[in-house]
């Protein structure tokens, strides 16, 4: 229990679950907006995604991801597509709803991430954690686009 690296690993675990309750439940008093659907409007923000990349940049199951969104289509947050040139593919994208609701939440999920998580670190700290996170996902061929857009694994 004793090895850095195992440490690493389970400190890891623990600030997730530990800090994604503690942002999600404030999210989530102040805003009305369940943590699951922050992800999903930031992830549509800037357009449509296919609902099987969309699911797999989502902490949830394909199932889960696909539940998700159909309720948040029920609500008016996003809608589903299937374009006339490819119907067997079917895309999220987010509502004008959706925008306006996001944008009023961004600025608690910040203020919660600030005063949760990124008070207790420099920019040099970050941007190794950012490395470390991109380097393991796309080490096991996983992406996370804010995390690993832009980052390429050393040979």
């Amino acid at each position: 229990m004793d090895d850095p690296k195992y440490l690493a690993f389970y400190g890891m675990l623990q600030v997730s679950s530990r800090l994604l309750e503690l942002v999600g439940d404030r999210m989530e008093r102040e805003s009305g907006l369940a943590p699951a659907w922050f992800e999903v409007l930031a992830q549509l923000y800037k357009g449509p995604v296919r609902m099987g990349d969309l699911a797999d940049s989502l902490t949830l199951s394909r199932g889960g991801a696909t539940r998700l969104v159909a309720r948040m289509e029920e609500a008016g947050l996003v809608e589903r597509e299937i374009p006339k040139e490819d119907r067997r593919a079917t895309f999220a994208r987010i509502t004008e709803q959706g925008r306006t609701v996001l944008e009023e939440a961004k600025p608690l999920h910040f203020a919660a991430v600030e005063e949760i998580f990124s008070r207790y670190l420099t920019e040099e700290q970050a941007a190794v954690l950012r490395d470390v996170n991109a380097h393991v996902l796309l080490g096991n061929g996983l992406a996370c686009g804010p995390v690993t857009d832009g980052y390429e694994l050393a040979e």
